[in-house]
């Protein structure tokens, strides 16, 4: 890939440096700390998970740690944890397991923050990471990754730029957090005084207020079905669903009867990590038909009595977490609320006026919020093509032309000091550097490799695909679907061929996963209910949208350094052993969530029913579905 003529190829190791201070506990017995460990860091945008007030008393040192400076990085070496990097605010102390990283004179520690979050970066990372438990990238290795680097002020003028995009993201968090706050607030001062020193006023049990409850189905899930099936992850720990990452089944006529959902219903997420469960929203009306998965528990209340807006409050209070966090019984990697456990927790019971005031406060709140948030997710999607172009210079050509003189004497003051640590520094011709594949990826035969990858039922889907008149495809629209599967282009393309709807709509998410369709999201209007959705659809690949980067996206799970046959995957696995005693399968277990080492759900690749002896049947499994040796599958529980 070919970069500016006034930007040069540098290691890692070049340009950032390990902070090698170490805290001994048997030292630091009087002092307090600021301390950040890799549960601290959040995953991809390394927002700081704990109040920067927070501090760790010396005598709760109980392993040596790194001490880091203000404007370090803070970078998560292990596999898992590549994707968690912090630019640090304050001086503190961090867990061995975290490279506090220094920048030299050369390097801005906000440019090479985002180059560390960076796909180039994380990809091959991932790939070089090594070892049988836990997996973690050697400091050789990173130190010889490399960095395009450009002069000191374009590397401020691209932070700039990146930081013009961030504020989207940030907004939206903004946004909800405002949201939540104010949502607090407005509890407290509604129901407040029902809380005494004394004790709660009119305390009810939950049960005595619930009037029917219903566990969820337990059909396998993929890409299509009659019904879109709500998981764990749709609800988020604010207690808001999220309906933009969707499984589908089709059920029987007897489970649609049973979990249909109501407005007002209260879902309730009875097992999840002990951080994570008891998770609960209030399902609104939306457009389409909707199921629930059997880790969640649909509530309906007795309306003379409680609403659900209240008690959805209630539990996302800090006494209601508190309870919660108190009835949940922790198996080995799993915690677990049942429906009687919540029945049993006792909440004060305000008049039903009260309540009622206070629930169409939630609702306007609800509208509000939905409002704001899809205007900023029709920019959300641009925030990472653009971080990548900014990257490797796409963004600042203009502003290059403009400041030659200044690029040239920045130039001249980076080279000898890069020259120094050995780095060869030519500005004869444009730099080049390695991210995932050697070639040139701009040149369209580049993907032809990929396509001799493929199987021959993709090859086929991929070629009815292209055939098909009406684009895009509507995957969750049943009868948009169902048409596309029923044209000429598919059937002509699949003749011969086994096959079912739900094999093409998978097969269709590997194809954009790969780079060879693209997969969007796109607004629209149910003209009944006079509301706007987004939905899933796929279409083929725009002339503009073949470029290098779209390529880099097509090989970063495939290709290292062209050899398709070594690529290394790595999964999270959350899992239910718990279900498979009941199921009296002892010492085995089911799981209930897969993820890639990018953070994508994967569950539709496994069969959720079924019992698993050990974490190598799981892997075998994956193996098989991705047709790669075992040797090259790694799965690793979360608890």
């Amino acid at each position: 890939m070919s970069f500016p003529e006034s930007w040069v190829e540098a290691r890692l190791g070049d340009v950032l440096s390990r902070v090698d201070t170490k805290v001994d506990p048997q030292t630091s017995q009087a002092n307090s700390h600021f301390y950040v460990g890799l549960e601290h860091i959040e995953s991809h945008t390394g927002r700081l998970l704990r109040d920067v007030d927070e501090v760790t008393e010396g005598s709760d040192i109980l392993s040596i740690k790194t001490a880091f400076n203000t404007g370090d990085i803070l970078y998560g070496k292990l596999r898992p944890n590549l994707n968690k990097v912090h630019l640090a605010t304050q001086d503190g102390i961090c867990s061995t397991d975290i490279w506090a990283l220094r920048a030299s004179e050369v390097l801005l520690p906000e440019f090479a923050l985002r180059y560390l979050r960076s796909p180039a970066i994380y990809v091959r990372a991932t790939q070089l990471a090594a070892g049988a438990n836990l997996p973690r990238i050697s400091a050789s290795a990173f130190d010889r990754l490399s960095i395009p680097l450009p002069t000191l002020p374009e590397q401020q003028r691209i932070v700039d730029l990146l930081r013009q995009a961030e504020v989207v993201a940030k907004a939206k968090k903004s946004i909800s957090d405002q949201i939540d706050h104010l949502l607090r607030t407005a509890y407290w001062e509604h129901f407040g005084a029902w809380f005494t020193a004394d004790g709660l006023v009119d305390p009810v049990r939950i049960s005595d207020c619930v009037a029917d409850s219903q566990y969820g189905v337990s059909e396998a899930m993929g890409e299509t079905g009659t019904h879109a099936v709500l998981r764990m992850n749709s609800i988020t720990t604010s207690g808001w669903l999220e309906l933009s990452d969707l499984k589908y089944a089709s059920l029987s006529k007897k489970d649609i009867n049973s979990t249909e959902l109501q407005d007002g219903d209260l879902l309730f997420n009875r097992t999840n990590s002990k951080e994570l469960v008891g998770k609960c929203a209030v399902w609104r009306h939306v457009a389409g038909t909707y199921s629930f998965a059997s880790y969640l528990v649909r509530f309906r209340l007795k309306p003379e009595k409680m609403l659900p807006e209240y008690l959805w409050a209630t539990l996302n209070s800090a006494y209601g977490k508190y309870r919660l966090l108190n009835s949940a019984k922790q198996a080995v990697s799993m915690a677990n609320v049942s429906p009687t456990g919540l029945g049993r927790i006792t909440v004060p019971l305000p008049p039903l006026p009260l309540q009622e005031t206070f629930a169409k406060f939630v609702r306007e709140i609800e509208l509000v919020r939905a409002q704001m948030l899809s205007k900023l997710e029709l920019y959300s999607e641009l925030q990472e093509i653009i971080s990548q172009r900014a990257l490797i210079g796409e963004l600042t050509t203009q502003w290059r032309e403009l400041h030659t003189d200044e690029i040239a004497k920045a130039g001249k003051v980076r080279d000898p000091l890069l020259r120094k640590h050995g780095t060869k520094v030519s500005l004869t011709g444009a730099a080049k550097i390695r991210f995932t594949a050697q070639a040139d990826l701009t040149v369209r035969p580049a993907r032809h490799w990929l396509l001799a990858e493929l199987s021959e039922f993709q090859r086929r889907v991929l070629k009815g695909f292209s055939g098909y008149e009406f684009h895009p495809v509507f995957t969750e629209d049943t009868s948009d679907f169902t048409a596309f599967c029923d044209s000429d282009a598919v059937r002509d393309a699949l003749g011969g061929l086994e096959w079912s709807p739900n094999q093409v709509g998978r097969t269709l998410g590997v194809l954009a996963d790969l780079g060879l369709i693209a997969q969007v999201s796109i607004l629209r209007r149910d003209v009944a209910t006079n509301s706007d959705t987004f939905h899933k659809a796929f279409r083929p690949l725009r002339e503009d949208e073949c470029t290098r980067l779209a390529d880099i996206a097509t090989l970063k799970r495939m290709s290292r350094s062209g050899d398709v046959a070594n690529v290394a995957y790595y999964f999270r696995a959350f899992l239910d052993r718990e279900a498979s005693a009941r199921a009296g399968a002892g010492d085995m277990f089911q799981v209930t969530s897969l993820e890639d080492d990018y953070g994508h759900s994967r569950t539709d690749w496994i069969d959720q029913g079924r019992h698993y002896a050990d974490l190598d049947a799981l892997r075998d499994d994956l193996a098989k579905r991705l047709g790669v040796a075992p040797d090259l599958v790694t799965v690793e529980e979360i608890a």
